[in-house]
């Protein structure tokens, strides 16, 4: 059996600009790209186009990667490691997971595996989250062992959540202010519970009546204690709501809205 590293090939469609010519990155130093005939193509991680899992404080989270794989001699087996860290020797983080295999034809076969994220073994700092590179490993119909070291990259990220918005006095007189609150917490995978979001920016949004977009009114940061409180003028019926964007670490949420009767 032949150990052999190549890099992996990436589509138009796989990832963003950027995402697209990392995954087109050199070989691992000593590696042989044309000793190996296997190719890994189409790469998908939680069938998101974003290729974002957001994992919650103490429940473990289940995800799929899946790759196609070809090889001239066909595939036996293909497996996924997940790391975090500026490189794999120096990883502080690793999943992995190994596939079921469909054979699409002689040479060619779709790989797909569960990985899970938890908090309670694999994602115990909140420092592991962000980009996590994906590292394919597949097995020919001859036994060799191929790895695919091109940059292919999952988001694992915290989840967060948005309390219900409250806008008061309601009812409200015409010109009158209201003021409007909503809480933001974050999965805290250190402590197993969601603690406040603090000092991230939200988007005040207002719908006027109760259909059509949502407009942004204000930009507020939530405080040390999570809550993003501030106060507009009341001019006709409708509803309010905060908007999280999500960063590089953590997934955007929307908070549901409350409707106030303007008199």
């Amino acid at each position: 059996m032949r150990r052999r590293a190549i890099a992996v090939t990436a589509t138009a469609a796989a990832f963003s600009a950027v995402l697209a010519v990392a995954a087109l990155a050199v070989p691992a130093s000593g590696a042989d790209q044309e000793d190996s005939g296997t190719r890994f193509w189409n790469i998908d991680v939680n069938h998101d186009r974003d290729y974002t899992v957001g994992v919650e404080a103490a429940r473990k989270r289940v995800f799929s990667v899946s790759a196609t794989v070809t090889d001239p001699s066909g595939v036996q087996g293909v497996s996924y490691e997940l790391w975090h860290g500026a490189d794999r020797a120096h990883a502080d983080g690793v999943l992995v997971g190994s596939s079921d295999c469909h054979k699409l034809n002689e040479t060619t076969s779709y790989c797909e595996t569960l990985v899970t994220a938890d908090p309670n073994v694999n994602l115990r700092s909140n420092a592991l989250a962000g980009v996590w590179t994906i590292t394919p490993v597949a097995t020919d119909g001859a036994g060799n062992v191929t790895r695919g070291d091109g940059a292919y990259f999952a988001r694992i990220k915290r989840q967060t959540y948005m309390s219900q918005t409250v806008a008061t006095p309601q009812p409200v007189k015409k010109g009158k202010d209201l003021t409007v609150k909503a809480r933001m917490t974050v999965a805290g995978w250190e402590t197993r519970t969601n603690v406040p979001l603090i000092g991230h920016q939200v988007l005040l949004q207002y719908r006027n009546g109760t259909s059509g977009p949502f407009v942004t009114l204000k930009k507020i940061k939530t405080d040390r204690n999570g809550w993003a409180t501030t106060t507009v003028q009341a001019t006709a019926d409708g509803a309010y709501r905060y908007d999280f964007a999500g960063t590089s670490l953590t997934v955007a949420t929307t908070g549901s809205a409350d409707f106030v009767d303007v008199k």
